[in-house]
């Protein structure tokens, strides 16, 4: 469900701001969530239903590794604001994204694993696995399931 709006920048404090709508995002398996969204582009130019074209659009960079970067590693919601704290997150999160896929390449069954299987295994034992993947002279994700 979406709802549009007209407006000014100086009403939100957003330069050329002339349009706002609030979307109600619904996934089968997840909470209800709102977002409010805005755009330069006035009513006239973009309707309601357009909007919601053009969000769902914008859904398809989020497969891959974006998906698992924003649902297993809450980047979405991540509130770090300095320039070095958001490269070194970013970072370690694609670090341990491609673990994930090594290790995910030598399950049986690679279609049926998650990223959250493998940072549960890597937390089991007091994460002794994944202490003893990185301290190991020849490290190997093929035989910690």
């Amino acid at each position: 469900m979406i709802r549009t709006a007209a407006l000014t920048a100086e009403d939100v404090g957003f330069p050329f701001a002339a349009q706002a709508a609030r979307l109600l995002r619904q996934t089968q398996g997840r909470q209800d969530e709102q977002v409010v969204l805005i755009t330069s582009a006035p009513l006239k130019r973009l309707q309601a239903p357009q909007w919601l074209l053009l969000n769902r659009q914008g859904w398809g960079i989020e497969s891959g590794l974006h998906q698992r970067l924003d649902i297993s590693y809450n980047d979405d919601r991540c509130r770090v604001q300095s320039d070095k704290g958001i490269l070194i997150f970013g970072t370690y999160r694609r670090i341990a994204n491609s673990l994930f896929m090594e290790w995910r390449n030598h399950q049986r069954r690679p279609e049926h694993v998650t990223t959250t299987d493998f940072q549960t295994l890597m937390a089991e034992e007091h994460r002794r696995k994944a202490l003893r993947f990185v301290l190991g002279k020849r490290p190997s994700l093929k035989n910690l399931s």
